[in-house]
């Protein structure tokens, strides 16, 4: 993966392009442990992240996958597409690249003879969408998850909360000083 300076450079020129890249640098070590705590990788899982950017959690993830895992990368961006592609998919089969929007989750998996996913992470920018697209893309996230999937999701401030624990049974939240920018909220919501 690029390094540290790179990819923040990379989402820097990105942040000023993109109106979908919410953030100036790759997540922290901290976040990235925060939220995929929440992850059982002893089993193996099909797991999709919404958004990865230049690949951190990806990375995480795919270091703990087992070797029958899947990992379903839907990013809108180009120049983190291309890079994801290089840097993860070329080498692992586990690794599915897709250029698309999150919203398309249902067609997406179904182009990918994907049933459900166990888990969904995702950084997108939620207080970027409009309410009606917020509320579709939770609820086709709620749909597409297991019985016993989770929806792990990572925001700027608390805004998300309520959204969450109207199309989830269960809602969990932390919060993790160590990122850039500092304020990041961690939610666990459960099917």
């Amino acid at each position: 993966m690029p390094s540290s300076l790179s990819g923040t450079l990379s989402y820097i020129k990105n942040f000023l392009r993109d109106q979908d890249v919410a953030a100036i640098a790759p997540s922290s070590s901290f976040l990235v442990r925060r939220v995929c705590k929440w992850i059982d990788f002893s089993k193996d899982q099909v797991v999709v992240e919404y958004g990865p950017g230049n690949g951190v959690f990806s990375e995480y993830i795919l270091d703990r996958l087992t070797p029958r895992s899947t990992l379903l990368l839907i990013e809108s961006n180009p120049d983190f597409v291309r890079l994801l592609k290089t840097e993860m998919a070329a080498d692992d089969p586990r690794v599915v690249v897709v250029e698309d929007r999150a919203e398309n989750i249902v067609e997406i998996l179904r182009a990918h003879d994907i049933e459900e996913a166990n888990y969904i992470v995702s950084g997108i920018p939620f207080s970027f969408l409009d309410p009606d697209t917020k509320d579709t893309l939770l609820a086709r996230t709620q749909d597409v998850l297991s019985h016993n999937g989770k929806f792990l999701v990572y925001q700027n401030y608390n805004h998300l909360e309520t959204p969450l624990r109207k199309h989830f049974s269960e809602v969990t939240k932390e919060y993790e000083p160590r990122n850039i920018p500092p304020t990041m909220f961690a939610y666990e919501a459960c099917k």
